[in-house]
């Protein structure tokens, strides 16, 4: 049984019905499933990494400064070497990574501060903080000021028609939550 469930899950990756994310949580699953339980403990129950205290990130940003506050790209000081890799800060806190292959909580979506933690993550769309997966940090979410100040940056306009398209691309078969995804917001 394991053995299929992995070679399933393979397959529906590299066909990209499935993002890396959902990739690797099937792997887990089978390996917790499996007769010889490679994995103790159930691991949908995992919160993923600790979060660090959390800092009020709903503070004001002052308006005349551009949400994205910091971009680098190709090899800038990261270990990424894939030259379509690009990064900016967003509201100061946001880490925005073009190339990510994670679909969770949105395409594309913030890391709070680094892109190599794994939660919590920010839905640009909604301005909702997951610190799990299914598991929304309610005192964290976004205001309507400042999710006005970000959809109305062209920068971040762009970047996530750019990873929008990305995605397309190497994940065809991944159905977005809405009809057109190219279309961004207004605000």
């Amino acid at each position: 049984m394991r053995n299929f469930l992995i070679n399933m899950a393979e397959v529906h990756h590299q066909l990209g019905m499935i993002s890396h994310d959902e990739f690797w949580e099937r792997i887990e699953v089978a390996l917790w499933v499996s007769e010889d339980a490679e994995v103790s403990s159930d691991p949908r129950a995992s919160l993923g990494e600790e979060a660090e205290p959390e800092e009020d990130n709903n503070e004001d940003v002052v308006e005349s400064e551009s949400v994205v506050s910091k971009i680098s790209g190709g090899n800038g000081g990261s270990s990424k070497n894939n030259e379509n890799w690009i990064e900016f800060l967003c509201l100061g806190v946001w880490v925005f990574t073009k190339s990510d292959p994670d679909s969770y909580p949105s395409v594309p979506h913030g890391h709070h501060k680094s892109q190599n933690k794994k939660w919590p993550k920010l839905n640009p769309y909604t301005g909702r903080v997951f610190k799990a997966k299914h598991q929304e940090d309610t005192s964290n979410r976004l205001s309507k000021k400042q999710m006005k100040m970000i959809w109305q940056d062209e920068k971040f306009k762009s970047f996530c028609r750019e990873m929008v398209v990305w995605y397309q691309e190497q994940y065809p078969y991944f159905e977005f939550s809405v009809r057109r995804p190219l279309r961004m917001p207004r605000w």
